[in-house]
């Protein structure tokens, strides 16, 4: 998979440690493209949390959209 796309992001403890499975384990991810909820206040506060992530991957570059 070189591509995951992820939309209605919310930022909850699940999906953080869903994301964090994802980056840590898909050694030929390039592109993660995450979609916030929309109407979420802390919009700055889940892309630091998510840009904070360990990547398995040296290639792997995270889009919000």
């Amino acid at each position: 998979m070189k591509v995951l796309k992820i939309l209605g992001y919310g930022g909850s403890f699940r999906e953080l440690k869903q994301m964090r499975h994802f980056l840590g384990k898909l050694k030929c991810l390039e592109t993660v493209k995450v979609g916030v909820k929309e109407g979420s206040k802390k919009s700055n506060y889940l892309v630091a949390n998510v840009m904070a992530l360990p990547r398995v991957s040296s290639k792997c570059k995270i889009q919000f959209i």
